[in-house]
């Protein structure tokens, strides 16, 4: 469990430097690794949850899901930027 809490810690840290960044003017290039970080995080937290064959509620994994969704949106928006 430590690594999940870890690396959510991680996403949302990585998703408000994103959103900070995008505040504030920064490059593309930079907000569009930490969203990318931030999907990576999410598939490390999936990941962890399969290995330890962990029981989660279904609407966590729609949560999940839907946070990746949008990450992807996102992700997909910058790439059209540049």
């Amino acid at each position: 469990m430590p690594t999940i809490e870890g690396a959510w810690q991680a996403f949302l840290g990585a998703v408000a430097g994103a959103q900070h960044l995008h505040r504030s003017g920064g490059s593309t290039a930079a907000i569009r690794g930490l969203v990318q970080h931030a999907r990576e995080l999410l598939q490390i937290i999936e990941d962890e949850i399969a290995v330890n064959g962990l029981i989660v509620p279904a609407e966590v994994r729609v949560g999940i899901e839907h946070l990746r969704a949008q990450l992807v949106a996102v992700e997909g928006g910058l790439l059209t930027r540049h």
